[in-house]
């Protein structure tokens, strides 16, 4: 059943104290309870009828009739083999309740970690190798309908002294994620462990919050990167079996309280692929840059940072502090060669703004070129306790295929 309790209202209140002025025509998010004490093929028994025509739509549209497609999906997840024991659960439990084929549901857990391979690696450390494409026999993985941008901002605000966290997250195909997408209440015991931001069919956090005095927000972001390793090395990751980036940040906000616990974890757990976690929590935050194996880079709230002033920090999907011209070429957003970038565009607001309220911040991640494939959004405070989640609308309407 959809989660309707104490803990709900008190955000809705919440999020009417700290009062945002958003647009017309945005569309709530539905929020379902996942239970970690049922057996984990029963977890999503609730919510999948709710999403699984559209879900059966992605596959006929993209998978079903592309057997180049499938089968390098499906290869990869063969040699992958089963994640973990719960894990591996719950996706058998939404391939049984779906009737979805078991290889699609494994295959679409990767997809975090495979869109980092849709943008060409060029290395701008000195490597000699200025290119890095993806590893042959898998050339079929550009023909993934998905691809992620994403903007997440995290900024102190003057006037309350608490710090906000705005998030974008951008997914393609839009008419598919935008029907995707749901609010996951996480229990135990009859009590809120946490929320995310979820996608149907997919077992893994990707925007989530987690209450308490000295509680937390988490962002992923992909990490389109240049790094030692490389696409192979991510692909090596993926075969091998190493535990999903997904994962291992859902297992942090089961188990750990603390945002300075938190940062600990993701800075030492191994990732599958490189990616960018944007971590919020009371009068802190950060942005930590991940290799699959150590930190590359981290921007602290508070810090000088590499062009920003010390009250806000910023990532979309490339490594501005380290130069990576790649993302003058983002073309997300309407943006490219000649026009702002995401994060550009996001500055202009942020450096010109007196005070970095929540209504900048929700204004800033709905202007012109900032605002790109967006199917979620979220304006988070911690200290207040402000889970404002919406979704806005496409210009043409949602579509199911």
């Amino acid at each position: 059943m959809k989660y309707n309790n104490n803990k709900l209202i008190l955000f809705c209140l919440i999020a009417c104290i700290v009062s945002i002025t958003t647009s017309e025509g945005r569309r709530a998010v539905k929020t379902f309870e996942i239970n970690l004490d049922l057996a984990p093929e029963k977890r999503y028994e609730e919510l999948l009828p709710t999403y699984n025509k559209t879900v059966w739509g992605f596959y006929n549209k993209y998978f079903a009739k592309d057997k180049i497609l499938t089968d390098i999906l499906y290869g990869l997840a063969d040699k992958r083999g089963p994640e973990n024991e719960e894990q591996q659960k719950e996706i058998e439990g939404l391939a049984d309740l779906s009737k979805l084929p078991l290889k699609f549901v494994q295959g679409i857990q990767m997809l975090y970690e495979i869109q980092t391979l849709m943008v060409p690696i060029v290395n701008f450390t000195g490597h000699p190798k200025r290119i890095d494409p993806i590893p042959e026999g898998y050339e079929a993985l550009l023909k993934l309908p998905w691809h992620g941008g994403c903007t997440g901002i995290i900024a102190r605000n003057s006037k309350d002294n608490t710090v906000y966290h705005a998030r974008n997250l951008d997914f393609s195909p839009v008419p598919v994620m935008t029907n995707l997408v749901y609010n996951g209440v996480f229990t135990k015991g009859g009590k809120e462990i946490f929320r995310s931001q979820m996608i149907a069919g997919y077992t893994m956090v990707i925007t989530a919050f987690k209450a308490g005095k000295d509680g937390y927000a988490i962002e992923r972001n992909t990490r389109y990167t240049d790094h030692w390793g490389g696409n192979k090395e991510m692909i090596d990751n993926l075969e091998s079996g190493r535990k999903l980036n997904g994962w291992q940040l859902r297992k942090i906000l089961e188990t750990t309280d603390t945002f300075d616990d938190a940062i600990q974890k993701i800075s030492t757990i191994p990732y599958a692929s490189t990616e960018y976690a944007i971590v919020s929590g009371v009068q802190k935050g950060q942005i930590i840059s991940r290799n699959p194996d150590n930190v590359a880079y981290r921007q602290v709230l508070g810090q000088k940072n590499f062009d920003e002033p010390d009250d806000y920090i910023i990532i979309t999907n490339f490594d501005f502090f380290y130069h990576d011209i790649r993302e003058q070429f983002d073309p997300t957003a309407g943006g490219g060669f000649k026009k702002p970038t995401r994060r550009e565009a996001a500055q202009k607001i942020l450096n010109s703004s007196t005070a970095l309220t929540a209504q900048v911040l929700f204004d800033t991640i709905n202007a012109e070129y900032v605002l790109a494939d967006t199917v979620f959004q979220a304006i988070i405070n911690v200290e207040l306790g402000l889970w404002n989640i919406s979704q806005p609308d496409l210009k043409d309407g949602v579509v199911v295929l």
